[in-house]
C-alpha cells in the first residue's frame, strides 16, 4: 500500500541537488521541485494527483519520473535531450518546451489537454503523442503548440496526420 502525502510537497529553491525517495509515495496535490540543480527525477512520488512541477533543473531526461500525473506535467527549462522516462499518460497539460529535444521520443502517449515544446531544436516529430485532447469537456479541446520556424517542416495537415488532436494545432514564436 503506498503512503499518501494529502496536500503539497513544496521542494523549489532548496538548491537540492537530488531527490529523497518518495518512489512509494502519492502525492494528491502539487508536487513543486522547479528551480533546484536537479539532474535526476530518481526518487520522484509514484503518482501525482494534481501538479507536476520540475522546470528550471539541469534534467537531460525524465528518468525517475512519476508513473502517474492525474494533473499538469512541467519540465519546461531544464538540458532536456529526450524525453525518455515520462508518463506515459499525462491528465492535462505536458509542458516540455523550452529544453534541447530534436525529437519527442519517450513524450507521453495521452496528453489530456495541450502539449507544449516550443522552444526546441525539432528535427523530428518522431515520438509525438498519439492524442492530444482525450477529454470529454469543451475546456479540454487538446492544443498542441510548436515553434513558428517550424512552420514549413511540420505544417498542420503533417502534425494532424500523426497526431489525433482534438483541438488546434499553433505556432509560437517562443
Amino acid at each position: 500500500m503506498r503512503k499518501i502525502i494529502e496536500g503539497d510537497v513544496l521542494l523549489s529553491k532548496l538548491f537540492l541537488t537530488k531527490l529523497l525517495d518518495l518512489s512509494d509515495v502519492e502525492v494528491t496535490r502539487y508536487f513543486n521541485c522547479r528551480y533546484n540543480n536537479l539532474t535526476s527525477l530518481k526518487g520522484s512520488p509514484h503518482t501525482v494527483i494534481d501538479f507536476f512541477d520540475c522546470s528550471y533543473n539541469k534534467l537531460t531526461n525524465l528518468e525517475g519520473s512519476p508513473h502517474t500525473v492525474d494533473g499538469f506535467f512541467d519540465c519546461s527549462y531544464n538540458n532536456l535531450t529526450s524525453l525518455k522516462g515520462s508518463p506515459h499518460t499525462v491528465d492535462r497539460s505536458f509542458d516540455c518546451s523550452n529544453n534541447r529535444l530534436t525529437n519527442l521520443i519517450g513524450a507521453p502517449k495521452t496528453v489530456g489537454n495541450n502539449f507544449y515544446c516550443t522552444g526546441n531544436n525539432l528535427d523530428s516529430l518522431e515520438g509525438i503523442p498519439k492524442i492530444v485532447g482525450n477529454r470529454d469537456s469543451p475546456d479540454c479541446s487538446g492544443d498542441f503548440y510548436i515553434s513558428t520556424k517550424l512552420y514549413d517542416k511540420f505544417p498542420e495537415e503533417y502534425i494532424r496526420s500523426i497526431c489525433k488532436i482534438k483541438g488546434n494545432v499553433l505556432y509560437s514564436n517562443s
